[in-house]
């Protein structure tokens, strides 16, 4: 892997495998943050868990609704896992080896990041779990936005299942703008594996079924979004298809290939 060369960074090599180091620095937040606060403090329910293939690489596609949504998920499954994170908060070489640690790699969000999705690549090659939310940034509102297509061309290109995940009630633990959370159950629903071409013979599949599979992405979301809500005690509001920016993405993601 080639580190990066911004001076942010401090050399990182994004994409590498997790050193010995990194791996019980991940060990000890998980007990601390995991079992000693999300654990009692959310009252983390998992529903589904045994969807996930116990090993092999895989791409966890969840909502996201609130920033606590990466640790709860990190809380709900066994396996160490890898997580894009926005650009922006690797911010100087200490929260870059930081965040690292836990498992982040950089995404420029509002264009194709090669650099990112090569690391995505390398991680997936190695049998690694990697977390990506498929609506691309935080949303609001009951309706899963239209996916980007980051993580089924992954899963195409890598031959790795795609498993839809809904986290209910994280929104009312810490809603935006605020900066601690608030005691409220949690409740994560794991959906069936979704595979995009044939995981057999994983390359390149028609831009049609890049659509294909992203339009059925973001429906099996919601399917365990409005699952994991309604468990949670937040069940989702009635919606529908003509309301303003339902149907919207943030930011554009196009193959340039």
């Amino acid at each position: 892997m080639t580190a990066s060369a911004d001076p942010r960074h401090g050399g990182a090599e994004f994409g590498a495998a997790i050193t010995t180091g990194q791996r019980r620095f991940k060990s000890a937040a998980r007990f601390l943050v995991h079992r000693m606060v999300l654990s009692w403090f959310v009252r983390l329910e998992v529903i589904n868990h045994d969807l996930i293939p116990s090993d092999g690489p895989v791409i966890i596609s969840p909502s996201h609704r609130s920033n606590i949504d990466t640790p709860l998920i990190g809380a709900s499954h066994q396996r160490d896992s890898r997580f894009m994170a926005k650009e922006t908060i690797f911010k100087s070489p200490f929260w870059t080896k930081f965040l690292v640690g836990l498992g982040g790699f950089p995404v420029k969000r509002g264009t194709f990041d090669r650099s990112s999705l090569n690391n995505a690549m390398a991680i997936l090659k190695r049998g690694e779990m990697l977390v990506v939310y498929p609506e691309g940034a935080r949303q609001e509102g009951p309706r899963i936005k239209p996916v980007f297509e980051g993580a089924v061309w992954l899963a195409a290109r890598a031959g790795t299942p795609i498993v839809p995940a809904g986290i209910g009630g994280s929104q009312a633990v810490m809603p935006i703008g605020v900066k601690l959370p608030r005691p409220k159950k949690v409740v994560v629903v794991y959906g069936e594996p979704l595979f995009v071409g044939d995981p057999d013979k994983p390359g390149r599949v028609p831009r049609s079924e890049l659509e294909a599979a992203a339009a059925e992405l973001r429906e099996r979301v919601q399917a365990v979004y409005d699952e994991a809500q309604r468990r949670a005690g937040t069940p989702n509001r009635p919606w529908s298809e003509d309301e303003p920016g339902i149907n919207e993405r943030l930011e554009p993601w196009t193959d340039d290939e």
